[in-house]
């Protein structure tokens, strides 16, 4: 009975074989099974649900969809010790999910996406398709095998929960005058918003016609990771600062002095700026971001 069955399978393995072999001659696609996709919630049932929202497939625009830390889990996992992540003071081992894993859990491939972390605090990270592919960023699930609600606290007493971004390692893979290619390594993140990059892109570029290597286009290539994680432009861009890129812009075309001050050292102009200190950016560097900014001040005089 035995044998019967073995000989059973191995005949049915066969004809399995001979129908691929006969669609792929007859150029017939044979239906194989799809990935699975990823549940998403029209409530939030726990602080550990992570909000998903922006351009997602069959998702209104505008709506709001909560992931569960359990689904996130049962994705492809990576696993590093990671030694160079500056929210650390030393080595640590973090586990969790890529991001164009997830990307493609949510039925996004096929496409440029750009993905923005937003934390409990206004920051917003974001990570283009040239990003991901260089520096692999992952959200984190685990840290030492730790769930979030047992990861240590911050030097003071921050909260890295409930979840956190970080890298295997990281290499800079550009440099735009005083701008390095910085780390993007957000923590506290409660959200994830899919915008289409190309179209966020093309809102962020300097309007009129700005040649290819101008100050403004440098300073557009800055703003976009650098400026971007705590002002807003748009439906795009952190919050964590009042000002937004239409302020912005018209403090870069009425006052460049001041504007060119404040970033290199917010604190010297307003002692109560929460700001970080831009300190190694020289004067080209400031007059490519003053540019930038300015471009947006003169199109909407135009």
């Amino acid at each position: 009975m035995l044998s019967d069955r073995r000989q059973s399978f191995t005949i049915g393995r066969m004809r399995f074989g001979m129908l691929l072999l006969c669609a792929a001659l007859v150029g017939v696609a044979y239906p194989l099974p799809s990935p699975q996709r990823l549940q998403l919630a029209t409530q939030r049932n726990s602080p550990q649900d992570i909000e998903i929202s922006g351009d997602l497939p069959g998702i209104p625009p505008g709506a709001k969809r909560f992931l569960r830390y359990e689904d996130l889990s049962r994705l492809a996992q990576v696993s590093y010790t990671v030694k160079d992540d500056e929210n650390f003071s030393g080595p640590v081992k973090l586990s969790g999910v890529s991001l164009d894993v997830l990307v493609d859990a949510l039925g996004m491939n096929g496409g440029k996406q750009l993905v923005g972390a937003s934390a409990d605090d206004g920051y917003e990270a974001h990570y283009t398709a040239e990003y991901r592919a260089a520096h692999h960023p992952f959200l984190v699930l685990r840290w030492g095998g730790q769930e979030p609600a047992h990861w240590p606290k911050g030097p003071d007493g921050e909260n890295y929960g409930p979840y956190l971004i970080s890298h295997p390692s990281f290499t800079p893979i550009f440099h735009i005058l005083a701008h390095k290619d910085e780390a993007q390594i957000p923590y506290g993140v409660v959200g994830l918003r899919f915008f289409d990059e190309t179209a966020v892109q093309k809102t962020l570029q300097p309007p009129g016609a700005a040649s290819p290597g101008s100050p403004a286009v440098q300073g557009y290539r800055i703003a976009l990771q650098n400026c971007l994680r705590c002002h807003r432009s748009g439906d795009i861009g952190g919050t964590k600062s009042p000002f937004g890129w239409p302020q912005m812009a018209l403090i870069a075309q009425g006052n460049p002095t001041a504007f060119g001050k404040y970033v290199v050292r917010p604190n010297a102009v307003n002692p109560e700026a929460n700001m970080p200190a831009n300190p190694t950016y020289d004067a080209p560097t400031v007059a490519a971001l003053t540019a930038y900014f300015q471009s947006f001040a003169v199109a909407e005089k135009k």
